[in-house]
């Protein structure tokens, strides 16, 4: 637990290096979107697979509140 709150840590401190204006986020000229293409994926990843666990409890325990008696 403690090395996955470590690495999303330090996806926070350096979330400034992945934000860029909308001219520039995909230049040739800039070399610090050298890496781009990566820097959105690993963003993708990390919005899309919490929604995903999210999405996937929810739809697993909808009919959590619907008590049933067994039959005697």
């Amino acid at each position: 637990m403690k090395y996955l709150i470590s690495i999303f840590f330090l996806f926070i401190v350096f979330a400034g290096e992945v934000m860029a204006c909308p001219a520039c986020a995909g230049s040739l000229q800039n070399p610090k979107d050298k890496f781009l293409v990566y820097s959105l994926m690993i963003f993708i990843a990390l919005i899309y697979i919490p929604f995903y666990l999210l999405y996937r409890t929810i739809y697993k325990n909808r009919n959590l509140n619907q008590i049933t008696e067994p039959k005697a």
